[in-house]
């Protein structure tokens, strides 16, 4: 298993893969969600049973997890029920909301190496322009994303409609770069646009909830956040998985701005007084009106 410090809870794992498992494997999935407590006291024979599949099924599900044997597991367990890790429970107040969100964004930071947030930024220093794709509501992290790299001072763009995504993929050079945003990672339209700019060689970085999803098998460089679906019910509906995918954006942009601390610093000034001149010219010529 990976270093702890390097791990998502255990409820996060799961939803990670949750859509890529077979439906054997998602019946051992909801059972040790549902026995969580119980389970340093059990044999895989009796889990098994339980959860009415076979043994085998149980360990392969086990060792999706990135655990090497069933004590490694239970010994997970363990820590996880120790450490009081985030529970299955859904949100009921707006305290219990924000606690939901920290979790997520700890999870993100825990499983994303942080020399893998470095690279995205060197990736992202490399490329001649970066285009954020993303459609749904990746779509707004996308737009987010550009905005705030733009301002300070990369040149991007987020391309979030399906047939210019499209287009796009087809005429990308080698010395552009592709950061594709998906929270399932099993947006067709983004695969097929990732698959073509692959076929060009050109460089992608991926963000997204799950690690066995198909986008994730097309990137040079696979980022990850904490999945929100399984948990909070909001099928990526909600704002929730918008904002998890920003702070791994955010993330790498901070690692940027280390890189470009004059650059960024003076773009951001540039940006800020435009516009600031920008609306106080408006409010003059309303009082002239």
């Amino acid at each position: 298993m990976a270093e702890e410090n390097n791990q998502m809870s255990l409820y996060s794992q799961i939803d990670s893969i949750y859509p890529h498992l077979t439906k054997s494997e998602r019946k051992a999935a909801d059972f040790i969600v549902r026995h969580f407590d119980d389970l340093a006291s059990m044999t895989l024979a009796s889990m098994a049973k339980k959860a009415n599949v076979g043994e085998a099924t149980m360990m392969r599900f086990i060792y999706k997890l990135n655990f090497d044997s069933l004590a490694q597991f239970k010994l997970g367990v363990v820590k996880e029920i120790v450490q009081e890790q985030p529970s299955s429970k859904c949100e009921d107040t707006a305290q219990d909301y924000a606690d939901r969100i920290h979790d997520l964004m700890s999870d993100t930071i825990r499983v994303n190496a942080e020399e893998d947030i470095t690279r995205a930024a060197e990736m992202i220093d490399q490329a001649d322009h970066v285009y954020f794709f993303g459609n749904g509501t990746s779509g707004f992290a996308a737009e987010a994303a550009s905005y705030r790299f733009f301002r300070g001072g990369l040149s991007c763009e987020a391309v979030t409609d399906v047939h210019y995504m499209t287009m796009k993929s087809t005429v990308l050079k080698k010395s552009d770069l592709i950061i594709a945003i998906s929270q399932s990672g099993d947006n067709l339209d983004l695969i097929s646009a990732c698959k073509r700019a692959n076929k060009r060689h050109v460089p992608i970085v991926t963000i997204t909830g799950h690690q066995l999803s198909p986008l994730s098998q097309l990137g040079d460089l696979n980022l990850f956040h904490a999945p929100v679906s399984f948990v909070d019910k909001s099928y990526y509906g909600g704002f929730v998985g918008i904002m998890i995918q920003e702070f791994i954006a955010e993330l790498i942009f901070m690692a940027y701005s280390r890189k470009h601390p004059d650059q960024v610093e003076e773009y951001q000034r540039a940006t800020t007084v435009s516009t600031d001149l920008h609306h106080a010219g408006l409010i003059n010529r309303t009082k002239d009106d």
